[in-house]
């Protein structure tokens, strides 16, 4: 793929990232930067490009203090460290720029709609709010131009949730902007879901993300799973390009990463389980971890 500047690089994508407030962001950047290149080493595909998606919940906008630092400085890019923020032609991408390398920034939420399912709006900085009907979340992020996703969650497509995932799968088409999400936390030993194969019967596509976990520790998660977009992406307009190169049916999206391990998943679901019991009543969900 060649991108803007005329050079030729992989564009590798998290579709799914949440920038905690416990995450040190320099290092969050840094981290994703060198997931994002070990993995286009591993599969000896060109220099990468790494794209975060944000899937930001409600009450939080790190994209929009990013963005914020950036006008805020009169000389030039905000510093993160050794990372600068610098504004494109596009207002929902953001770039992250240490010398030579970059990472592009992409906005967007995450929304809980009231039956428990979570729907990620890709690639928008309009902010809707929890507790609607799942039908109106959708209906939301269709009329902003979103990329809506709903992703999968440990015990969060079982029996009532599930059947509304599947009449969801059923009332979509494919290349109607909407697509079903898998993440690094879906353990190895976990079966695929039959919700993946109800949507490849109809030619919708999944997308994968890391999703962090609100965890210190989770820090270094950001781009080490994902997958690689191929096909003509217009870079000069990056959120722009890059949701309709994931409309264009002749895009082929090629997955990187590995699921975590047995002992991470059953530690992280029972800290989130621990941390949801500590949680005021009105405090949204930090992310797709919990049941």
């Amino acid at each position: 793929m060649r991108g803007e500047t005329g050079d030729d690089v992989s564009v590798l994508i998290d579709a799914h990232v949440h920038l905690h407030d416990c995450f040190a962001p320099a290092t969050f950047l840094e981290s994703a930067q060198r997931n994002f290149e070990l993995s286009a080493r591993r599969q000896g595909w060109r220099p990468a490009l790494g794209v975060l998606m944000f899937t930001e919940s409600e009450g939080v906008d790190w994209f929009g203090r990013l963005a914020g630092q950036r006008s805020a400085t009169a000389d030039g890019p905000a510093t993160l460290g050794s990372w600068s923020i610098e504004a494109t032609s596009d207002p929902c991408a953001l770039t992250a720029r240490s010398g030579s390398r970059r990472v592009l920034i992409l906005a967007g939420r995450q929304v809980v709609a009231r039956e428990g399912l979570e729907v990620l709006m890709l690639g928008t900085r309009e902010m809707p709010s929890d507790g609607r009907s799942l039908s109106d979340v959708m209906a939301d992020g269709a009329r902003c131009g979103a990329l809506r996703v709903i992703p999968w969650g440990a015990g969060k497509w079982l029996f009532r949730r599930g059947r509304l995932v599947s009449d969801v799968i059923a009332s979509e088409r494919a290349g109607g902007g909407f697509f079903l999400g898998d993440g690094a936390g879906r353990p190895f030993f976990w079966p695929t879901p039959s919700h993946f194969r109800e949507a490849a019967l109809r030619g919708i596509r999944v997308l994968r993300g890391t999703d962090p976990l609100p965890f210190p520790q989770q820090v270094e998660r950001a781009g080490s799973y994902g997958f690689r977009l191929e096909g003509a992406i217009d870079l000069s307009r990056p959120a722009e390009g890059i949701k309709a190169a994931l409309l264009d049916p002749a895009s082929r999206l090629t997955p990187f990463g590995r699921p975590e391990q047995m002992l991470p998943f059953v530690r992280h679901q029972i800290a989130m389980q621990r941390r949801k019991r500590r949680r005021p009543v009105a405090t949204t969900p930090a992310g797709s971890g919990t049941p």
